[in-house]
């Protein structure tokens, strides 16, 4: 995955409008499914009261979140959720990275390459993900540990080893 550059401010703009949509979309659906299922399937009794309808709630809010799945899925390609879909890319390649970190940064000591490689892009794509996302609080431990990485690759810098990184790469450790 190749590093992008996005406007934070756009960024921003469209990550806040597409969580309302999705929670707005998700609570609608949730409701509106739960009680047709209520309507369709609930038999009736007399004193609704004491009519329990939890397990047509839990299955409405269980296929609104499918239905939303499948929605977002089906619009993350177009173009106006592209940094929210880059971004979110990103914090699963982290993910997968921070699983394997230890081993990672044990070989890196060890001058192995591919190793060098993905600390690179993680901590330059991290740094990226945590000022789009306001972070400031774990800014400083991702710069002190740039600065580790940057004193064990010598001459090249963090950027121009973070264009290596391939997701195979990861995989391997």
């Amino acid at each position: 995955m190749k590093l992008q550059e996005i406007d934070k401010v756009q960024y921003r703009k469209r990550l806040n409008i597409v969580i309302a949509a999705f929670i707005g979309c998700f609570a609608v659906l949730a409701v509106i499914i739960g009680s047709v299922l209520i309507e369709l399937f609930a038999a009736p009794i007399v004193d609704p009261e004491t009519q329990n309808n939890f397990k047509f709630n839990i299955a409405g809010v269980i296929i609104a979140l499918l239905m939303m799945s499948v929605i977002m899925n089906h619009f993350k390609k177009h173009p106006f959720m592209v940094d929210v879909y880059y971004v979110w890319q990103l914090k699963q390649i982290h993910n997968q990275i921070y699983r394997k970190l230890v081993r990672i940064k044990r070989a890196a000591e060890e001058k192995d390459v591919n190793a060098l490689i993905i600390l690179s892009f993680y901590y330059v794509s991290l740094e990226q993900v945590y000022h789009l996302d306001n972070n400031t609080l774990t800014m400083s431990s991702v710069k002190k540990d740039q600065e580790k990485t940057k004193a064990l690759l010598g001459e090249q810098t963090l950027e121009q080893q973070a264009e290596n990184f391939q997701l195979d790469l990861v995989k391997a450790f």
